[in-house]
């Protein structure tokens, strides 16, 4: 539901013209209008940011972005104020916060537009920490204007001002299309590890602090000839030709990774996991370089990714890939029978309150796509994982879409199987497929 709740503050009082200099107009609500692309600049010293949110071409008028707790100074379309108003509700994501509804006219052409605001400090994984970032999966209104629906890609373009003094903040300073959560940065003191080049020319490295040495070589030992596997069996890579994974200090008993490509942020306790490292860079192909099209498609993900770092392993490094998927079934072993992996509908659920977010979508959803290649053959899923990334690179999908994809190419049926893995409450023994 995308309803609004109550409009408390107008900014931009009846002085204010649009650009051709009409009566200004009222902020409307048009949560369908688009964002195409998003150039973003903060000074992190001061925490302030300009957003210059491009939205599509739409023939009503209105728009509206979710704001968090940003506090907005000015919204303006060349460089003239237009109305704007703050209001309670959601916009296209469940998250906490406030939208703004803007006073734009419809328009056939993309049309520009700047907002000026502070931002708040976040230590809960929901915005901006003192030295990292984290929007996922619906917090980017608490760093910028932005729809956090998953399905919902922009361009990007980041720049950071204000740095302490002798830091250094690693980020891309482009992303082509990704999901709002995708755009990140870390400030700290780091190190660069240059691991290698794959044989398309991807450079990959780690950041790290000069104490995680040793981690950063475990973790990155096999991490070029994984990327190479990843470019050479399922796709081109789309962020760009170098890749790093970056060391955070996140608060303490957080472990994992976080898929901000192509510079991906990896707990400092999980840098020296190979396979948390792997899993990270599968993100490229799968979360971000392919979107899901629901929060309920959440194991297309999870699942996708934690299937091929376990198969990326064991093709470049085979005793390691064998520990992860013994590792993989300790953990399908703790994971409740009741647990959700694939619910029904789209964008019904909150991915956070609904449970969701556990461990079951990522070893469920992995030991699915294990089931399947036992039956068909492992070639033959690396296949049709190739196909559907070739059809919806850059695009949003649904994990309907991929069981359509493994049966056109592989002749097998998986319904079955996936309502055996990922919608059942009985979990399944690992095996091939029926």
């Amino acid at each position: 539901m995308r309803t609004v709740l109550a409009v408390f503050l107008i900014g931009c009082g009846g002085n204010t013209v649009t650009p051709d200099a009409t009566e200004p107009l009222a902020p409307t609500a048009n949560l369908a209008r688009e964002i195409v692309d998003t150039d973003l600049a903060f000074d992190v010293s001061a925490k302030t940011g300009t957003a210059v949110i491009t939205f599509g071409a739409s023939t009503e008028p209105g728009a509206t972005v979710e704001v968090g707790d940003l506090a907005l100074a000015t919204v303006s379309v060349d460089g003239v104020e237009i109305q704007f108003a703050i209001a309670e509700g959601e916009g296209s994501g469940p998250g906490p916060g406030k939208i703004a509804n803007l006073g734009l006219p419809a328009s056939d052409q993309p049309l520009p537009v700047t907002f000026t605001y502070a931002y708040l400090k976040h230590g809960s994984f929901d915005g901006a920490a003192d030295t990292f970032t984290f929007t996922w999966p619906y917090f980017c209104g608490n760093l910028f204007p932005c729809h956090s629906d998953p399905d919902d890609g922009t361009t990007f373009t980041l720049d950071l001002a204000g740095l302490p003094a002798g830091k250094t903040a690693l980020f891309p300073t482009s992303i082509v299309e990704a999901p709002s959560y995708q755009v990140a940065w870390a400030i700290g003191d780091f190190t660069e590890t240059t691991l290698g080049t794959t044989g398309a020319g991807t450079q990959v490295s780690l950041f790290h602090t000069a104490a995680e040495q040793t981690q950063a070589n475990q973790g990155g030992a096999n991490l070029v000839a994984v990327f190479d596997w990843l470019e050479t069996h399922i796709g081109p890579y789309r962020f760009g030709t170098k890749v790093s994974g970056v060391s955070i200090a996140w608060p303490a008993g957080a472990f994992g990774g976080m898929e901000h490509h192509p510079m991906w942020h990896v707990a400092k306790s999980s840098f020296k996991s190979e396979e948390t490292q792997a899993h990270e860079a599968s993100h490229g192909w799968y979360g971000d370089g392919i979107r899901i099209a629901c929060w309920e498609d959440f194991v297309l993900s999870e699942g996708t990714v934690t299937y091929l770092a376990g198969r990326a392993l064991e093709e470049v490094a085979p005793a390691v890939g064998a520990t992860v998927w013994q590792g993989y079934a300790s953990e399908l072993a703790g994971i409740a029978g009741g647990d959700p992996v694939w619910p029904e509908g789209c964008n019904e659920i909150d991915i956070l309150e609904d449970n969701l977010y556990t461990n079951a979508p990522y070893i469920r959803g992995a030991f699915f796509y294990r089931g399947v290649a036992d039956k068909v053959g492992a070639v033959k899923l690396d296949e049709a994982l190739a196909a559907f990334y070739a059809e919806h690179a850059g695009k949003a999908a649904t994990m309907t879409d991929m069981l359509a994809t493994i049966q056109t190419v592989t002749g097998y049926d998986a319904t079955a199987c996936a309502t055996s893995w990922l919608r059942s409450p009985t979990k399944p023994a690992p095996g091939p497929c029926p």
